[in-house]
């Protein structure tokens, strides 16, 4: 199991950027570099909302609600790679039964 690290460029902010790391053991966390902020959340808590040329991406961290949004296409790459961490942990999951 191997994490991902990614680095995407906000939609509507002033050149800021997200530094994503896709963990196969079901986490999400992101830190918006610029803003100094750090988020956490489970992939079930996890939503992407399209809005034309730009996809919000949201989690909760607890009860916690957050949000950003990336263009489109990088959202896509994003959503992909929770689908193969998620496929990727659940093989192993079954492996070891």
């Amino acid at each position: 199991m191997i994490t991902v690290h990614r680095e995407y460029s906000l939609k509507n902010s002033l050149d800021f950027h997200a530094s994503v790391e896709v963990n196969p053991v079901g986490m999400l966390e992101v830190d918006i570099i610029e803003l100094g902020e750090h988020h956490t959340t489970d992939f079930g808590d996890l939503s992407f909302e399209s809005r034309g040329s730009e996809t919000r991406v949201c989690g909760k961290e607890g009860k916690v609600p957050w949000q950003f949004n990336l263009a489109t296409k990088d959202a896509l790459e994003l959503s992909h790679l929770v689908d193969e961490a998620n496929e990727e942990y659940e093989t192993l999951m079954s492996d070891l039964m």
